[in-house]
């Protein structure tokens, strides 16, 4: 059994609407994410579930993957679109076979919540990068039976990224660092990025040569996080007069963008790069921003949902953004 192919002929309206909206979560829903290829989306969310949906047509939804205990923080689709990769606060990750919607591996090793989780899509045979609330990051290698590495920090681990050749381990923590690891190196600390606030989301763009950071001070910062950054700074990180940085990298913050929200509920809101220089970010305020990093400028701020937004991802060959809220709710939306 496999998953076929759609047709081009399929795709040529993409969404039967403008706008659909998916449901079928119980609770608050965290994560979302679309498949390489753009076919499917996946999300999660406080009900323990996982829903997988069709990316084009009237969106069906096609499966469901069940087994962890607690609620499903975050989500991303391995390199194919025949594997999932998830973390939970019932202190576990697991990889998950969506063709057969089954767990592959439950990788048992963090003692806290597991916050947030990121593959290394180039990686030979798959490799998943978690952080969790008992200050650690761990790789998983799907060739190993354990973690094959871990990373221990004084605070909790709120988002990590990786690139997709696994050079290099971003994390973020509790206490509004971004700590850069070399992997070749014995994971030593390759600089340090200083936020105002904890750091809810990092991702890389497509050439992993610029970091996205979104952190509870309601900023979104852009870092430059070549090995030999020039040292041309965003005025040495300032944003509209004033600091967007404790100091540590300042030299490499390359911009700042405001408008997406954070509240006292203190959720891990996302924000990722899309196609070229475009970013969405999710926001307390229950909209849906997406940027032009380019003209540093406001493309949209969409409306819809009734809560928090928690995860907005833009799709990889289509002007399609979907989000995921408080509100049960996932919008697919053409832009």
């Amino acid at each position: 059994m496999a998953i076929n192919p759609v047709e081009e002929e399929e795709r040529e309206n993409v969404l039967n609407f403008p706008v659909m909206l998916l449901t079928g979560h119980e609770s608050e829903v965290y994560s979302l994410d679309f498949s390489q290829d753009g076919r499917y989306l996946a999300s999660s969310g406080k009900d323990r579930q996982i829903l997988l949906f069709e990316a084009f047509g009237e969106c069906r939804n096609f499966g469901v993957l069940a087994g962890h205990k607690n609620a499903v923080l975050e989500i991303h689709w391995a390199q194919t679109s025949n594997y999932l990769y998830s973390c939970s606060a019932d202190s576990t990750a697991s990889v998950w076979d969506v063709v057969y919607n089954r767990r592959l591996r439950k990788l048992k090793g963090h003692s806290g919540i597991v916050n947030t989780c990121a593959p290394a899509r180039n990686y030979s045979g798959g490799l998943l990068v978690t952080g969790s609330d008992d200050g650690t990051v761990k790789v998983w290698d799907s060739r190993q039976k354990g973690y094959s590495n871990s990373i221990s920090h004084d605070f909790q681990i709120l988002a990590v990224t990786t690139d997709p050749d696994f050079n290099y381990i971003y994390s973020g923590s509790l206490d509004n660092v971004i700590r850069v690891y070399d992997v070749r190196n014995e994971s030593n600390i390759v600089f340090e990025l200083g936020c105002l606030d904890s750091i809810t989301s990092l991702d890389l763009n497509s050439d992993s040569t610029l970091l996205l950071s979104n952190s509870m001070d309601e900023r979104l910062n852009i870092w430059d996080v070549q090995p030999f950054s020039s040292k041309l700074s965003h005025e040495d990180g300032l944003s509209n007069g004033t600091s967007s940085t404790t100091g540590k990298g300042a030299d490499r913050l390359r911009m700042t963008l405001t408008g997406p929200t954070h509240n006292n509920e203190k959720n891990l809101i996302k924000s990722h790069w899309g196609r070229n220089s475009i970013i969405c970010s999710g926001s307390s305020d229950q909209f849906v921003y997406v940027f032009d990093t380019v003209d540093q400028k406001l493309l949209y701020q969409l409306p819809g949902h009734l809560g928090t937004v928690n995860d907005v991802q833009l799709h990889p060959s289509y002007p399609i953004v979907a989000s995921c809220s408080n509100d049960r709710t996932i919008y697919l939306g053409e832009l």
